[in-house]
């Protein structure tokens, strides 16, 4: 029996690296970010439990937090982009295969909208959890 959590990171690292929305180059991190890049994705908690087993094994109910963040420059910008990122991020996870295991099913929610102001920055924040069923 293998730990999927590794494995489900690999599959949103690749289904989610390379993504360009609206002109901006967005960046996918492990859990923390070395930098303060504008427009970010992180793949910051992963949760769950081994459900039950049976004879043919173990069925893992595992959740994925991913965080989407856009930084603006002073007092400017809106949640167009940060949304823009969450349809692209919908889009490319709409078949979610991990190696070494068998998606049963899975479905995600997203957060209600973090906003932060200070006086040099803006700063839009969701988060989207992605529940997956696993065998």
């Amino acid at each position: 029996m293998f730990n999927p959590d590794k494995f489900i990171r690999q599959f949103f690292v690749s289904a989610l690296s390379n993504m360009v929305v609206s002109g901006k180059t967005i960046k996918v991190y492990d859990s923390h970010t070395p930098n303060n890049d504008d427009n970010l994705i992180i793949l910051s908690t992963q949760l769950g439990a081994n459900d039950w087993q049976d004879k043919c094994g173990v069925t893992f109910n595992k959740i994925i937090e991913i965080q989407v963040l856009t930084r603006f420059k002073g007092s400017s910008g809106n949640r167009q982009l940060l949304d823009d990122i969450i349809e692209e991020i919908q889009q490319r996870c709409q078949n979610i295969q991990i190696d070494n295991f068998i998606v049963q099913d899975w479905s995600f929610s997203i957060s209600n909208d973090f906003a932060t102001s200070t006086n040099t920055e803006t700063i839009f924040r969701k988060i989207i959890n992605y529940n997956l069923i696993i065998k």
